[in-house]
């Protein structure tokens, strides 16, 4: 559904008029400085005014055009990575939960999907670069504000022909380049460059404390994971901050251990919430060299690419010099 289409469903189903949805978009992207793009913040918009906007797929789908709160999902893709199945304790069940995501491609893009306990079997029986069809999945919002997969009860797997999809570049091997040239969506880039700002304005966002995922507050003031139901929300980092190299800039936009890697936070400091510590932490990151590593998205807000930092170090340009200064001299 489009983001017109999203507005014109929400006025019809409450009092709000379309200038007051709008400037409740508005509000929504800049309370999150840029973090969620206009289709991101018309979603939460919709849902704080309870209106359901879940799609349903038509016939097969590239992947580019599965976006969150859709239903029967069918898509055809390549299995691009298969991660290592994590295991977290239930408050209410003697048997560990499990977890496990895929990463499937196709010409147009990649999708994470997620399986949960028993689905973690699928894994088991393919392997990276088998192509697979699903059909009947449902798709969500993940904490990067990009559609992520879920398989329901009535979900189908099996495995397709190799032959009707091409070889997916892996989007997890990074390119080493200068800002000027980030240009691809969905990539990941290596860059370097100093921290120009960063913006600590609304820096946590609410978890599930069993799977990680983002939570939703419902109309009584509950927490509510889309597995896990009613939760006693945990706090994380995300944050942003603006690079430069010298031939451009971009935002890098930094999640949990990379937020507080940034801010040079311990792992083990409790925040539960604390805006004033982090705005503290953030007075001394502006100056400092970095190297980034992560994957680019375009940002409707600011109408540029970002990059969604996964790795993160602090640069010893002193140190860079001596090295380059004794192989001249070698």
């Amino acid at each position: 559904m489009e983001v017109e289409d999203i507005i014109a469903k929400i006025v019809e189903e409450t009092e709000l008029e379309e200038d007051e949805v709008r400037e409740n978009i508005e509000e929504k992207m800049e309370e999150f400085e840029g973090l969620v793009s206009e289709e991101g913040a018309v979603h939460l918009v919709a849902k704080e005014h309870g209106v359901q906007i879940a799609e349903q797929g038509d016939g097969e789908l590239k992947i580019e055009n599965v976006v969150p709160e859709m239903r029967k999902v069918h898509i055809k893709a390549r299995v691009v990575d298969i991660s290592d199945i994590n295991t977290f304790e239930r408050d209410d069940d003697e048997e560990d939960g499990r977890v496990q995501n895929l990463v499937l491609g196709d010409e147009t893009g990649t999708i994470r999907v997620t399986l949960w306990d028993e689905q973690t079997e699928i894994a088991e029986k393919i392997e990276e670069d088998d192509v697979i069809e699903i059909s009947g999945a449902y798709s969500v919002e993940d904490n990067q504000g990009n559609a992520e997969l879920r398989l329901g009860d009535e979900v189908q797997v099996k495995m397709a022909d190799d032959d009707d999809i091409p070889e997916v570049k892996n989007p997890n091997e990074a390119q080493e380049a200068s800002i000027i040239d980030v240009s691809e969506e969905g990539a990941t880039y290596r860059v370097r460059g100093m921290v120009l700002n960063v913006y600590t304005s609304n820096p946590f966002y609410t978890t599930c404390p069993e799977c990680e995922d983002s939570v939703r507050e419902d109309e009584d003031g509950n927490h509510v994971c889309e597995e896990h139901g009613e939760v006693d929300p945990e706090y994380a980092l995300a944050i942003s901050a603006v690079i430069d190299d010298g031939t451009d800039s971009i935002r890098g936009v930094f999640f949990r251990d990379q937020a507080r890697d940034l801010l040079d936070m311990e792992e083990d400091e409790e925040l539960e919430g604390d805006v004033e510590t982090v705005e503290e932490s953030a007075e001394g990151v502006a100056g400092k060299e970095v190297e980034l590593e992560g994957r680019t998205r375009y940002n409707d807000y600011f109408g540029r690419i970002e990059l969604i930092t996964n790795s993160y170090s602090v640069l010893d340009t002193e140190k860079e010099l001596e090295q380059l200064l004794d192989i001249m001299e070698a």
